[in-house]
């Protein structure tokens, strides 16, 4: 890089919320970054999850999430974009997702119109609006 400049990174998304959660129930996680299903745009490993997607436990560990696929119990909503680094190791990226007692904004959730019963019979304690 040249002398004097420097590189910074931004990771741009919509919160996922209607209203503020103020100090709401979060869960901190961790994402299965080697079993994400791969972006069809990206041209290298790094991949940014966008906030509002749609959460589910990994079937090949049991302590980290992917994304639902309409099968598998939801959990929840990730909080805040993610970037998925280091995709080609056995890497985890810690995260957070809101899952009980919130109010979403149903066009910033990923796959709202796909999902949405499902999100509704497993998040009852939510509102989505």
């Amino acid at each position: 890089m040249p002398f004097g400049t420097t590189k910074t990174a931004q990771l741009l998304g919509k919160d996922p919320l209607k209203y503020a959660a103020q100090l709401g129930p979060r869960e901190s996680i961790v994402l299965d970054a080697q079993n994400w299903p791969e972006d069809p745009e990206a041209d290298t490993n790094r991949y940014v999850v966008p906030a509002g997607t749609i959460l589910k436990l990994s079937v090949t560990n049991a302590k980290a999430y992917v994304p639902y696929n309409g099968s598998g119990e939801l959990k929840g909503i990730l909080a805040a974009p993610v970037d998925l680094v280091a995709r080609a190791t056995s890497a985890m990226e810690p995260a957070a997702m809101y899952f009980h007692a919130v109010v979403f904004a149903t066009k910033s959730i990923v796959n709202f119109t796909n999902y949405a019963s499902a999100l509704v019979s497993s998040l009852p304690t939510c509102k989505f609006e």
